[in-house]
């Protein structure tokens, strides 16, 4: 069969995709888990800068634009700006959001105290993944959430996995994307968005307002071309 340009596309864009998302869901973890450190800042100023498929979203360029125009001499510089910003936002006395744990975030929104941590924990046992936590995460913490889309990712890349294994680890990922993460994470963007003042953090809120839509509905598409 000739592939029409049409298909020739769709299965770059797929490639690119499957390429880039781990990088996209380790920047948010990495910068959403804790303050940024400057061996951090160095790194993933190398990563934007030196690997194309770390860019899957506009804000996501404009991060590794920014980058770019950052030298070594201003590491430091970036580094104690945005751990500043960091504590603004998450750590202060007053801080813009007090919480970056799904049953906290999810319960302010509506008012009501849930616990969702429970069925998270589940959904992690029933994928067989234990994550380390070095800074004592509680497992709902977006961190963690997004380190779990991570793992499942890095597992679903393995090419030499059976259709029926691919279709599972797809399900897993749209099953927590859309009765979690897609449930709070959006929301809290949103206000990294509005309230953010330096490059890294702003850019990490429209990142993650333009990436987990994109992702959800790449996995879907793949999901159909399984069966």
């Amino acid at each position: 069969m000739t592939m029409t340009l049409e298909m020739v596309r769709d299965y770059e864009e797929c490639i690119r995709w499957k390429q880039g998302r781990g990088w996209v869901y380790q920047l948010l973890i990495d910068f959403l888990g804790n303050p940024p450190s400057l061996s951090l800042i160095a790194q993933w100023q190398k990563h934007m800068v030196t690997r194309e498929e770390s860019v899957l979203t506009k804000e996501g360029q404009k991060l590794k634009d920014y980058f770019s125009n950052t030298m070594p001499r201003q590491f430091t510089e970036v580094c104690e700006v945005e751990r500043t910003e960091y504590h603004r936002l998450f750590e202060g006395v007053r801080p813009i959001l007090p919480s970056l744990c799904e049953s906290d975030y999810r319960s302010m929104l509506n008012k009501n105290s849930v616990d969702y941590t429970l069925d998270i924990r589940n959904m992690y046992a029933q994928s067989g993944i234990v994550f380390n936590k070095l800074h004592l995460e509680q497992d709902d913490h977006v961190s963690i959430e997004l380190e779990f889309m991570a793992v499942l990712g890095e597992r679903m890349s393995d090419d030499i996995r059976l259709r029926t294994s691919q279709q599972s680890l797809i399900d897993s990922q749209i099953q927590f994307l859309e009765q979690h993460i897609m449930t709070w994470v959006p929301s809290l963007a949103e206000v990294l968005c509005n309230q953010a003042r330096t490059p890294i953090y702003r850019s990490l809120g429209f990142i993650l307002k333009e990436f987990l839509p994109y992702d959800i509905a790449m996995l879907h598409s793949w999901r159909a071309d399984l069966e």
